[in-house]
C-alpha cells in the first residue's frame, strides 16, 4: 500500500506555557487529529493533512468549491474556539500548510519577534463583531406618512412634483439617518473597545442576510469586559429597532483582524 503524501496545517499560535484542549476534536482533514509543536518560547496548533486534498494544485480547486470551503472553516475555527481558552492567541489565515514539521519550526524561528509581541498585545482579549443591517424600504414606509402629504395640494401638476420632491427628501433623510446611525454605533463601541477596524460591509450573497449591510466593525475586548460590551451592544440594539435598523453581534472570536498576515506556507 503506497503511503500518503503529507503536509502540516497550521491554525494560530499561542504562547509555549499555554496548552488548549484538543481532546476529540479533529482538523480540518477529519483523518488526522491535532497536535502542538513548541519552538522559541511560542507554541503552533497543527495537524496533518494529505496532499491530495490541501497541496497547491488541489486547493486551487477546492477553494473554488463553497461547501468544501464553508467545512474546512468551521473546522478551522473550531480549533480557534478551543484555543481562545489560552490567554492569548495569533490565528493565522484559512489553510496555511507547510511541507513538514521542520517548516513549522522555521517559521516560529523566523517570525518568533513578532508572535511573542503579538501574543503579549492581544493577552487577555478576543475579537467581537458587531453589523448594522438596514432595509431603505421599511425606513422610508415609516417616514413617508406625513412627509407625502405636506404641501402636496393644488393642481395635479403641482401635486405631482411635490410628491416626486418628498420622495427624494424621504430617501435623502433615511440614507442621513442610516449612516448616523452607523458612524454613532461604531464611535460608541470603540469607547469599549481596546482597538476597532471598519471592515467592507459584505453582500447579501455573502452575509446570507436580508438588508444592506451599512456597519461590519471587528472590536478587541478585553476578557473581562466582554460582558459591559455585550450590554451596550443591548442598547444600541434596542435603540436601531426604533428606526428599522438590525444589530448583530457575534463573539468571541480570535483576533483574525488584530494581527498581520505574515505568515507564509513553504
Amino acid at each position: 500500500m503506497t503511503e500518503q503524501a503529507l503536509a502540516k496545517y497550521v491554525y494560530c499560535v499561542v504562547a509555549a506555557g499555554q496548552r488548549p484542549s484538543l481532546e476529540g476534536l479533529m482538523g480540518v482533514d477529519p483523518a488526522f487529529g491535532l497536535e502542538v509543536v513548541t519552538h522559541g518560547g511560542v507554541s503552533a496548533v497543527v495537524s496533518d493533512v494529505r496532499l491530495e486534498e490541501f497541496g497547491a494544485e488541489a486547493l486551487k480547486r477546492n477553494l473554488e468549491d463553497l461547501e468544501w470551503l464553508e467545512r474546512t472553516a468551521l473546522a478551522h475555527n473550531a480549533v480557534l474556539a478551543r484555543a481562545l481558552a489560552c490567554e492569548a492567541v495569533v490565528p493565522l489565515r484559512l489553510c496555511t500548510i507547510f511541507s513538514d514539521e521542520a517548516h513549522v519550526r522555521d517559521m516560529l524561528e523566523r517570525e518568533r519577534d513578532y508572535f511573542l509581541e503579538s501574543l503579549e498585545r492581544l493577552r487577555g482579549h478576543a475579537e467581537w463583531s458587531v453589523k448594522v443591517l438596514a432595509d431603505p424600504r421599511k425606513i422610508e414606509a415609516r417616514e413617508r406618512g406625513p412627509a407625502l402629504t405636506a404641501g402636496a395640494e393644488g393642481a395635479p401638476g403641482h401635486e405631482f412634483f411635490a410628491r416626486k420632491k418628498n420622495e427624494r427628501l424621504i430617501r435623502d433623510e433615511a440614507r442621513a439617518m442610516v449612516e448616523a446611525a452607523a458612524q454613532t454605533t461604531h464611535a460608541r463601541l470603540r469607547e469599549e473597545a481596546a482597538a476597532a477596524v471598519l471592515l467592507r460591509p459584505q453582500h447579501p450573497d455573502v452575509s446570507r442576510r436580508s438588508g444592506e449591510m451599512v456597519l461590519n466593525g471587528a472590536y478587541l475586548v478585553e476578557r473581562s469586559r466582554a460582558a459591559a460590551f455585550e450590554a451596550v451592544t443591548q442598547e444600541l440594539a434596542e435603540r436601531h429597532r426604533r428606526i428599522s435598523l438590525d444589530l448583530e453581534v457575534s463573539g468571541p472570536w480570535a483576533p483574525y483582524n488584530f494581527v498581520a498576515a505574515r505568515q507564509g506556507a513553504t
